[in-house]
């Protein structure tokens, strides 16, 4: 009789001195393999990815140290020898003790792997930013892009648009001495930001984190075609904004992951709802020539009749001038609906955003553009979240494809914008949230 192999899991979590020359490296580690949750949480919109690792009392840990006699103040269990490629004889001490309240610090380096039956895939990388132990020791970390919140952004000013080569890059240096490099993908893209001006005391991770205002997204993401294994900065704008915008960076040749409903699936909170077109509102926004950002929101004119010329099929409402720190109202823009305080309530309007790859723009030219995308846009209607097993080990700003026989309307390939994985005595699950829909299975 045929018996079904029972899927166990397993993770390693290690934890410690992080290396001032290498960021990759983590100093005297200590190795836990038991834990009671994990919870894992990154998003392309934020570039801080987070990690809270729960672990309850008495837990026990196993410590390593290279040339010294005693561990933690406790005489090594056990004593190896590891001979080096140059020859040198190295002798290492492991002891096992119980965590306790002085185990972990603030600033310590973390790396989670996570898996089933022994095979592991690393999920995050990156530092404490805070420990409790007191009921149970829980332990909070943020992703590597932690390092980029204890670095200064050097001060410039540029003449006019720049793009994020030369900002990240050797033009102005705001990932200099950082350890970060940008990813082949958007170095490849070239996407272009307008004006910089940095004259304040602000942090890289600031200045990064400042553009996804904008619907600029910058988050870590490995890069195959990198030398070493450090995440990279990738920079790219949602789906919605462009078709001839990159979407995000992605690893050549990739192909989506296949999530079929009746095996990864552990629970479906998707909903398809089906939406009235007249009902849908795009808003556009770009940056004039005044080098200020603008917007201008267009939906179906409901007085709209083919039958009678001059009869306009779309309304411009709700279109302002905006700087970077205050919306205001302007007699500036050519738009219609800019001229008025009064604002249309589309609080029963699906919104979808759209950002103009065009640089330096006027009104009108923004209103075409944003028509053309509403003309295109595909309302696909799903909304919520998608639980799965940890089979696919998912990250932010990947592709997935739905394949689901018996409900289809939901088939198709989908950006993740939100992946939550979580880990413990509860499972192995990953809950998704694809608000975009790029492509839909071949008829």
């Amino acid at each position: 009789m045929a018996i079904d192999m029972i899927d166990v899991l397993c993770c390693k979590i290690t934890i410690g001195d992080a290396d001032s020359s290498n960021p990759l490296v983590i100093k005297d580690p200590i190795v836990l393999t038991e834990v009671e949750e994990v919870e894992i949480v990154e998003t392309y919109k934020k570039l801080i990815g987070t990690a809270k690792i729960t672990f309850p009392k008495g837990t026990v840990y196993q410590s390593t140290v290279i040339g010294n006699a005693t561990i933690e103040g406790k005489d090594a269990s056990r004593i190896s020898t590891e001979i080096m490629q140059d020859g040198v004889v190295i002798e290492k001490r492991s002891s096992q003790q119980a965590m306790n309240d002085v185990s972990f610090k603030v600033g310590q380096r973390v790396n989670i792997k996570l898996g089933y039956n022994g095979i592991l895939k690393n999920m995050f990388d990156g530092y404490i930013s805070a420990y409790n132990s007191a009921s149970k020791f829980e332990i909070q970390c943020e992703n590597m892009a932690y390092k980029l919140k204890l670095k200064q952004a050097p001060k410039f000013e540029t003449q006019s648009s720049v793009s994020v080569n030369d900002v990240l890059g050797d033009k102005y240096g705001l990932l200099k001495d950082t350890g970060f490099a940008i990813h082949s993908e958007t170095k490849r893209f070239d996407i272009q930001i307008g004006k910089v001006k940095i004259t304040d005391n602000f942090t890289v991770a600031d200045v990064l984190s400042e553009w996804s205002k904008y619907k600029v997204y910058c988050f870590l993401k490995y890069d195959e075609n990198s030398p070493d294994d450090m995440p990279t900065i990738a920079i790219g704008r949602p789906y919605s904004s462009s078709k001839s915008q990159p979407v995000f960076p992605k690893d050549s040749e990739a192909k989506p992951f296949s999530i079929y409903f009746n095996y990864h699936v552990a629970e479906d909170g998707l909903k398809v709802v089906k939406t009235n077109p007249k009902f849908l509102a795009v808003t556009g926004k770009a940056l004039g020539s005044d080098e200020k950002f603008f917007e201008v929101t267009i939906r179906m004119n409901p007085d709209y009749d083919p039958t009678v010329a001059g009869s306009k099929e779309f309304q411009t409402v709700n279109a302002t001038q905006i700087s970077k720190k205050t919306h205001k109202v302007t007699g500036n823009t050519t738009a219609e609906g800019a001229k008025t305080k009064t604002k249309v309530d589309l609080s029963t309007y699906t919104i979808v955003p759209y950002m103009s790859p065009n640089m330096k723009i006027d009104s009108d030219k923004l209103v075409e553009e944003t028509i053309e995308y509403f003309r295109n846009y595909n309302l696909n209607g799903i909304t919520g979240s998608l639980t799965l097993f940890g089979d696919l080990a998912l990250n932010t700003a990947v592709q997935v494809e739905l394949i689901d026989e018996r409900n289809p309307s939901k088939n198709g390939v989908y950006i993740t914008e939100e992946v939550t994985t979580t880990f413990g005595v509860n499972g192995y699950r990953q809950k998704i949230t694809i608000p975009y829909k790029i492509k839909s299975p071949d008829k």
